[in-house]
């Protein structure tokens, strides 16, 4: 007997060590299959294309090793298209898929809604994220030709991204986008709320901690809403929400862009219960600050608050901006001081001349106005002379502008914004004067939870756009390149100016010249300019 498997044994060693056909095959394999070459003993690799033009689900999309004359078939692999270094043993049946780390390569890894589940072929937030991020290179708006590549999966929670992570790893990214909710984690069926949250919480963070350990950079999308959440699931969706503001990481506040204020989807952007429509997923979509990617890939570090600067808005001062490309929710939030009547911002339509705006009363209330003269005004005021936060937030999935002054919601009216506006900060047209210490400009409305949390020193990350300081430089610390632009006489700036003249012509403090003379300062993206 002992003979016998002796010979078995060492048959199926010198089987091994025989050269045998070898094929990776699958749908996104040419037909027949591609056939390895025997590298050593047992030993086979290959250089392959995968063309996955014809697949577009992740879920879809597999590949698999054959050998006919072992009669040996591995299971379903999934991975996207590309090119890759294959490699396969034959004594244990390992294999790995091997390639450079893409610069430009965003995974969006997470679950249906991150799949695209709800809009029409699947392209949701993440894919119309992708064509957005392919159009701004090809109109040159960025320097980055970064796409996304769609690899997730239905029904995914954390436990299930942390199970299939080498799906991830494979794909080669140098960015990864992870886009889970809490409704997955079980959330409304929990007996144990609060250990759902904390099961979420740990296993997102180990998510991130292994993505950053691996090379790469995570961005995070925060939980938003479904169609059976209670009052109490709400609240903690927002406070899971709240944590991932702070933690050490870009984020996307998804929540505020389609909440109707009870955790549902807003009328009109529910496809099902667990999923939003095309337009819902669009403002998710809009949701995502556009230079996002530039910024980290430009080495930007994550924002930090600062209360400790401030300057002056007098005698027409004003601070300008737009948000980048679409902007649909929204959220701006000055903090800053000084009681007299007049103008704290504005926000202009691109066509028609219409606006709307926050002023002081004389009484101290700040009234917001709307582009059709309506209004709504805080009880509380502005009279002592203190510090203040003055937030405007707007839901615009679900028709809906709130205003708050210190954190307490004054008032609320029904409107929709359009996107195609200019801001502006301070009194243009009067010699108001006012102190500003900070401008916040998110892409996402906020909960009332969250407006406070501002109020309370908290750094809220997810979908800042801008966030500047009243230093000199109006630099904006948010993970983007946008910019404001600061118009108004030299003493606004309370730091000494430098100015160059070289005959008639003008210069800015970096030594650029400036191609029209203006009065009083400019300072755009973080450059300053002074003529006179």
């Amino acid at each position: 007997m002992k003979t016998k498997l002796s010979f078995l044994f060492g048959l199926l060693f010198a089987l091994d060590g025989m050269a045998q056909d070898v094929y990776l095959k699958g749908n996104i394999v040419p037909a027949g299959g591609i056939q390895l070459s025997q590298t050593s003993s047992g030993q086979y690799a290959q250089q392959v294309t995968l063309d996955d033009s014809g697949v577009f689900l992740f879920s879809d999309k597999f590949v698999f090793f054959e050998c006919p004359d072992q009669g040996y078939r591995s299971g379903n692999i999934r991975i996207n298209g590309g090119s890759y270094q294959v490699t396969f043993s034959m004594s244990d049946k390992r294999w790995s898929f091997t390639a450079p780390i893409d610069d430009y390569r965003i995974s969006a890894f997470g679950s249906s809604v991150c799949n695209g589940q709800g809009a029409t072929g699947n392209k949701g937030y993440a894919y119309l994220y992708g064509e957005q991020l392919k159009e701004r290179y090809a109109s040159e708006t960025s320097a980055n030709p970064f796409y996304v590549s769609g690899i997730s999966i239905g029904g995914n929670n954390t436990q299930n991204l942390l199970d299939r992570y080498d799906e991830m790893t494979r794909d080669h990214a140098r960015y990864v986008i992870v886009g889970l909710s809490m409704g997955n984690e079980g959330i409304h069926e929990s007996g144990n709320k609060q250990q759902t949250l904390n099961q979420f919480s740990t296993n997102m963070q180990t998510i991130i901690r292994r993505i950053k350990a691996d090379g790469k950079v995570p961005v995070v999308m925060n939980n938003y809403t479904r169609g059976d959440f209670t009052l109490e699931d709400y609240s903690y969706i927002k406070q899971m929400n709240l944590l991932i503001h702070e933690w050490d990481v870009s984020s996307v506040n998804t929540l505020g862009a389609i909440d109707d204020g009870k955790g549902h989807w807003a009328s009109g952007y529910q496809q099902d219960n667990a999923h939003p429509t095309t337009n819902g997923h669009k403002e998710f979509f809009y949701a995502m600050p556009p230079s996002l990617f530039d910024a980290i890939a430009a080495g930007k570090a994550q924002p930090v608050r600062d209360l400790t600067q401030a300057m002056t808005l007098s005698d027409g001062s004003v601070i300008t901006f737009s948000g980048e490309g679409t902007v649909h929710p929204f959220t701006i939030t000055v903090r800053f001081k000084g009681s007299m009547k007049g103008r704290l911002f504005t926000y202009r339509m691109a066509t028609g001349g219409r606006q709307g705006f926050v002023d002081v009363d004389a009484d101290g209330h700040l009234v917001y106005t709307t582009t059709t003269n309506r209004t709504i005004a805080t009880t509380g005021t502005v009279k002592d002379d203190g510090w203040h936060y003055a937030t405007l937030t707007h839901y615009y999935a679900q028709g809906r502008t709130l205003l708050y002054l210190d954190g307490e919601e004054a008032a609320q009216l029904q409107e929709r914004i359009s996107s195609k506006t200019q801001w502006v900060v301070g009194d243009e047209m009067t010699d108001t004067q006012r102190t500003l210490s900070e401008l916040f400009f998110w892409r996402s409305a906020l909960s009332p939870e969250e407006v406070q949390a501002v109020v309370s020193g908290k750094m809220l990350k997810s979908s800042l756009e801008l966030y500047v300081p009243a230093t000199v430089s109006l630099e904006n610390k948010a993970m983007s390149l946008n910019s404001v632009t600061y118009s108004g006489v030299a003493s606004a700036i309370r730091t000494p100016s430098v100015t160059r003249h070289h005959g008639d012509a003008f210069y800015g403090l970096s030594g650029h010249r400036l191609t029209q003379p203006q009065t009083g300062v400019v300072i755009q993206n973080g450059r300053k300019h002074l003529v006179h």
